[in-house]
């Protein structure tokens, strides 16, 4: 298990015990995303120059309100220089409540952010092949150029561009080439 599925794992067994799962799973992802949408928050948690204190001085005010349990989670990750992973951390917290409840994460990685229609069929057709029901982490990775990667559980379905460019690249190096000249 990686580290952040060990930290997402702790996360979610005392979250489980204290039957606050859907609470601490929301308040996650709201912590997550503002530290996505505010890059002055992402530049004073990243930063090393930024004393460790003062950091979670600023978690410490943001999770005010927040469950008891994500303040100091929160505050932990800073404490131990975790704070950089929690989009991974969180994440890793959505599959393990999934996997709770008997359902699949599906990460849809694309070039662009997916439209409502795709996002509904790629969870349908998930739901076709596997008989569960799935719920979708969206991460847009411009690199791809296009098209769509999709892990589920250890299985991945590259359908990027980029890897179909790659494909043909290591087609095109490995190709016979007829050498002489005819006459």
């Amino acid at each position: 298990m990686s580290v952040s599925g060990t930290y997402a794992e702790a996360l979610y067994e005392a979250a489980a015990e204290a039957g606050a799962v859907p609470a601490v799973q929301a308040e996650l992802a709201d912590f997550r995303q503002a530290v996505l949408d505010s890059a002055d928050l992402a530049a004073v948690l990243s930063s090393p120059e930024v004393e460790t204190p003062r950091k979670k001085a600023v978690v410490a005010e943001l999770a005010a309100a927040a469950n008891p349990l994500v303040a100091r989670f929160l505050g932990m990750l800073v404490e131990r220089g975790r704070i950089g992973q929690l989009d991974e951390i969180a994440r890793a917290f959505d599959g393990r409540v999934a996997e709770a409840e008997g359902r699949l994460t599906v990460e849809a990685v694309t070039a662009v952010p997916l439209t409502d229609d795709l996002r509904q069929a790629v969870i349908a057709k998930v739901k076709a092949d596997t008989g569960r029901d799935a719920s979708l982490s969206e991460r847009v990775d411009p690199d791809l150029l296009g098209g769509l990667v999709l892990r589920v559980g250890g299985i991945v379905v590259d359908g990027s561009i980029r890897s179909r460019i790659a494909a043909l690249r290591r087609s095109l190096t490995q190709a016979p080439v007829e050498s002489g000249a005819s006459a």
